[in-house]
């Protein structure tokens, strides 16, 4: 007897296992409501048609463990898991006025499982992992038990029972383990990794769920982070990664649960809005940019305001929608940047029909602002009347007019009215002739302030013809005009002077350590500088190159050592273990007379044995470096940018340098290209056999300092250590 009483119990585990495993067929393809329906009604009703007219009594042990497991493998809380308890808890008094009819024991079976509903009502919710476990366990034994009160077939109900109960138990187990691996893949499918945001396979996801008259009507809007390439160029992935994911944060604080925010891939993202008339998506984009581009983004290395371009399209919610909002944020990079566009070629607003400027130089405003995407110099375009066909941000910025006053007017917009007839005749005429104007002009902005401007003006002829004109503008900083050069200009004026373009200009100098790649001991620091023009943080590589263009990179180099020894002052007295790493610039180095100054203040506080001088390898100007060698003998040098640079080995043969520093776009390829490790390996063997220590820059990763370590490189900097800060770091607490 016993044998068969563990059958029937395998044979009804068997039958709710069938009805569970039915059910997350139907839920697996979306077919949630008639899933629910098997599980909290169905099965009940069929445990009863079994009782009434099948082969196998079915014990009330049995009830208790279905009504336990719909706890379980049904999310919560969910109505219907109390509507399923019900029709459980009625399928027991079914089962017993059918099977016995009324008895005290029966009585006390429905008051216990009645009881046994209020208490999984509100401790299931509560309890996860092994506590969930030992419910199941812990129910199912206690019930079976009870059950035995009174009851003259206990000894079949329990084995029966519990045979089902140990089969089905261990079945919820294993189920809730492989769904939650299972919703976790999906999780992972469905949102990226980094900023929380839906993939391409989460969208699908989510528009599945939408109602066909929500996807009806909405709006898509494409988002673009304005230079994030150099912004993670200069900072590091893991700023960048930093920046993304505070730049998604906004974006989901923003929308709540009105729509989805999508990643399809880098820095970009799409916004799409359910069910929003074309009248309510202005106010929303508008919204949204504020959001994202008011605030600065605040970092370990400071607060950065970042632009954003936007483009957005209403209509169906579909791949044709949102390649219209990609072709109009194309349009918003293309004028200038950390605008909105919603409608092909213009920003903000349409023009009139009557306003579209010069037709045929379409092409050449697409060109244009392809070219201007990375400048923050004034820029405009004009066609042959003086029409403006095109203008940049910075241009906007400096007029402070808006590219929908500016369109199909000519720059005379911005003319303050006092400057001489004379002087725009000469500037006409000289245009005819087809040669460069360069001029001063008195300009006032819409606020009445009035500001003079040094413009050059430059034909576009194609042939003999000439078809339009270019212009770059800088403001001059006095209300007497001079020729000054803005510090991210694209083409300094020959005339300009050293003094006006270093006028705006504000240095702060950062330390980044320089570490022994064996011991990760630091034995050194780089000085770096950070300029600012007007409080506005500019790439150094930049400016200069524009110095060199004023002729002002020897006051420049100056200035920036200058920075470096009022920090090293400030911060107290240089530790003496400590290497100090100084970029000097050739021109500079020329120039004995002011190098053997600096020479004497930098060494005044950090002692002459401790300095390395650091020589780009870019623009040698063909320094005699033995010469240089000899003139100082107590210089430590070091060669910068090796790999990348006017490379001249037969030069560093000459020279020896103490120190080789490898650019850091070798370094970057060292993982995924052989060649690369190759040439490295060599060149540190070359160095080494000179006598010189090598030095990797830009190290970002544990791959790379893996490499540079097999290849026997001495020492290495970068993000993977530390970022350039204010204070120098002497130890490593990694």
């Amino acid at each position: 007897m016993l044998a068969q009483f563990v059958m029937d119990g395998v044979l009804i585990a068997g039958l709710l296992v069938g009805m569970w495993e039915w059910g997350d067929l139907l839920l697996f393809h979306h077919r949630i409501t008639a899933s629910r329906i098997l599980v909290a009604i169905g099965l009940p009703v069929l445990l009863v048609i079994v009782n009434r007219w099948g082969p196998i009594t079915i014990p009330f042990g049995i009830y208790v463990v279905a009504l336990v497991a719909l706890w379980t493998v049904m999310p919560h809380p969910s109505s219907w898991q109390v509507g399923g308890s019900l029709v459980i808890v009625g399928a027991v008094l079914v089962h017993d006025l059918v099977t016995t009819g009324g008895t005290l024991h029966k009585a006390i079976d429905l008051v216990v499982i009645f009881m046994l509903v209020l208490g999984l009502r509100w401790g299931a919710p509560r309890l996860t992992g092994l506590r969930r476990r030992m419910l199941l366990y812990g129910s199912v034994i206690g019930i079976a038990l009870i059950s035995m009160v009174a009851n003259h077939d206990a000894f079949s109900d329990l084995v029966i029972s519990l045979t089902a109960a140990g089969v089905t138990v261990s079945y919820i187990i294993g189920r809730a383990d492989r769904t939650h691996r299972w919703e976790h893949d999906i999780y992972r499918a469905e949102h990226d990794a980094l900023t929380g945001t839906l993939t391409r396979y989460g969208l699908e996801t989510w528009l599945s769920q939408l109602s066909a008259q929500d996807r009806a009507m909405g709006v898509v809007i494409a988002c673009d982070l304005d230079d994030f390439k150099w912004f993670n160029d200069t900072w590091g992935h893991e700023l960048g990664d930093q920046v993304l994911q505070a730049f998604a944060d906004r974006i989901l604080t923003e929308l709540r649960t009105q729509g989805a925010v999508v990643r399809p891939g880098g820095d970009e993202f799409t916004v799409w809005f359910p069910g929003i008339t074309p009248d309510q998506a202005p106010a929303i984009v508008e919204r949204l940019h504020r959001a994202v581009t008011e605030d600065p983004y605040t970092l370990a290395t400071g607060s950065f305001h970042l632009g954003v371009s936007i483009g957005w399209a209403v209509g169906e919610l579909s791949d044709d929608t949102v390649r219209v909002a990609d072709q109009n944020l194309l349009q918003a990079k293309r004028h200038g940047k950390n605008c909105i566009v919603a409608t092909f070629a213009t920003p903000q607003s349409p023009l009139a029909d009557g306003q579209a400027p010069a037709a045929h130089l379409g092409w050449l405003a697409d060109a244009a602002r392809a070219l201007w995407a990375q400048w923050s110099t004034a820029a405009v375009l004009t066609n042959t009347a003086g029409a403006i066909v095109a203008v940049n941000a910075a241009y906007e910025q400096l007029t402070g007019r808006t590219w929908n006053e500016l369109a199909a007017q000519k720059p005379g917009i911005n003319s303050a009215g006092e400057t001489p007839s004379h002087v725009y005749d000469a500037l006409w005429q000289t245009l005819e002739d087809g040669k460069t104007w360069q001029g001063h002009l008195k300009n006032r902005r819409p606020d009445g302030t009035p500001w003079w401007a040094y413009e050059t003006l430059v034909p576009i002829s194609i042939g003999s013809q000439v078809v339009g004109y270019w212009g770059i503008i800088q403001e001059c900083p006095t209300e007497s005009p001079v020729t000054v050069t803005s510090p991210t200009s694209c083409d300094a004026p020959e005339t300009s002077a050293a003094d006006d373009f270093l006028r705006h200009l504000t240095f702060n100098a950062v330390f980044q350590p320089v570490v022994d790649l064996q011991s990760e001991s630091v034995i050194g620091q780089e000085a770096l500088i950070r300029p600012q023009y007007h409080g506005r943080l500019l790439s150094p590589l930049t400016v200069f190159a524009d110095a060199q263009k004023a002729g002002a990179v020897v006051q420049l180099d100056r200035v920036c050592l200058q920075a470096i020894i009022r920090t090293i002052n400030a911060q107290g007295p240089w530790p003496r273990t400590q290497k100090l790493f100084v970029n000097v610039v050739s021109a500079t180095l020329k120039d004995q007379l002011t190098f053997r100054r600096d020479l004497q203040h930098l060494t005044a506080v950090v002692p002459p044995n401790q300095l390395v001088i650091e020589v780009a390898e870019r623009h040698v100007d063909a320094v005699d470096w033995e010469a240089l060698a000899q003139q100082y003998p107590d210089v430590i040098f070091a060669q910068d940018d090796v790999g990348t640079g006017e490379s001249d080995l037969a030069r560093l043969v000459r020279w020896r340098p103490a120190w080789i520093k490898i650019d850091i776009a070798l370094v970057n390829r060292i993982v995924d290209d052989n060649g690369t490790r190759t040439l490295l390996r060599v060149l540190t063997d070359w160095a080494h056999g000179l006598g010189s220590k090598v030095i990797a820059e830009g190290v970002e990763t544990e791959s790379q300092v893996m490499i540079l370590r097999e290849c026997q490189v001495d020492a290495g900097q970068g993000y993977f250590w530390a970022h350039p800060m204010p204070q120098w770091i002497t130890q490593m607490t990694r």
